[in-house]
């Protein structure tokens, strides 16, 4: 006949003396109370390392490339338009550009604004060139004119620069220059329509600005009268000058002077003298002759004379 476990395990502890049975309880439990210990202080340490894991990637800090000037799409991101800031690496996107030179050279997709964390999304492909059309703005029109090395700065004007334009008339004591355009656009220069990354001088003989429909009238007027000359300008200083019409460069005549300052006396200039009375007698006759002409005798004196009702005139000098 075969006994039960538990009675069979209940039968040698009542045969067992108390205090070894005491012994083994004790045992017992210090063996359970230390695994259990052990287990606690291992979940303990996995959830503190864990903690402090989660700590340190929220106080992280990675660095990313911040737009501190407009770009309008289609154009080329310059260095002066890019700033590296460190911000949390909780806050940075997933596409975010953390290098500048990763995107100094390259072409936008879309605009970006002041303050915005440039995105690998906003960058065009590598390898693929926008059409020149891109790159002058709505509403705005490109005029290209012919420039020099004295009047191009010496070739240091590159596309996305921003120039005013002066000009020159006269010679000698009566030279005179004014502004003609404020804070313009250069879209290309000469061929070239998109900046390098190389910061060099590009000495070509033409440039194209982008300017108003009604500045365009006012640079040709400009370019057919007068010599134009280039001053280029800080990337971030757009304080506009006070401009000029080209016809400003050249002095106005003393008569057109008088004549525009009094309207009366231009209507007067064009009213033509009186024409003489010739009814006003001899007198008036006489004064309206020539000094070659001949004198007028001197009138005679009538005299009435009456025989009966007949009358008889006889004229003698007085």
């Amino acid at each position: 006949m075969t006994l039960n476990p538990l009675r069979t395990l209940f039968l040698m502890l009542s045969r067992t003396p108390p205090a070894i049975m005491l012994l083994m309880i004790i045992g017992v439990a210090v063996l359970v109370t230390v695994t259990v210990t052990s287990s606690e202080s291992v979940r303990d340490k996995a959830f503190n390392d864990t903690l402090k894991d989660l700590e340190r990637k929220n106080n992280a800090k990675t660095k990313v490339v911040y737009v501190i000037k407009d770009i309008a799409d289609g154009q080329v991101i310059t260095s002066e338009a890019l700033e590296e800031k460190e911000i949390e690496l909780a806050r940075t996107p997933q596409d975010a550009v953390t290098n500048s030179t990763i995107a100094i050279g390259r072409t936008v997709k879309y605009g970006v604004s002041t303050g915005q964390i440039l995105s690998t999304h906003d960058l065009a492909p590598q390898g693929i060139s926008l059409s020149f059309e891109s790159h002058v703005k709505e509403g705005m029109r490109a005029v290209t004119f012919a420039v020099d090395a004295n009047s191009g700065v010496a070739g240091f004007i590159a596309p996305d620069s921003h120039v005013d334009i002066l000009g020159m008339a006269g010679s000698g004591a009566d030279t005179r220059v004014a502004p003609i355009l404020s804070d313009v656009q250069v879209v290309a220069v000469g061929q070239m329509f998109e900046r390098q990354a190389k910061n060099q001088a590009n000495p070509a003989g033409s440039v194209t600005v982008a300017v108003s429909p009604e500045d365009t009238q006012k640079l040709i007027k400009a370019l057919s009268a007068s010599k134009l000359y280039l001053s280029l300008r800080n990337g971030r200083d757009h304080t506009p000058v006070a401009t000029v019409d080209v016809t400003a460069l050249y002095p106005r005549p003393a008569k057109a002077i008088s004549a525009t300052n009094s309207g009366e006396q231009a209507l007067s200039n064009l009213i033509p003298p009186p024409l003489p009375d010739f009814n006003a007698g001899p007198l008036a006759s006489a004064s309206f002759n020539s000094s070659s002409a001949q004198p007028v005798p001197p009138p005679l004196h009538e005299i009435e004379m009456w025989t009966g009702s007949k009358k008889d005139v006889v004229s003698v000098p007085k």
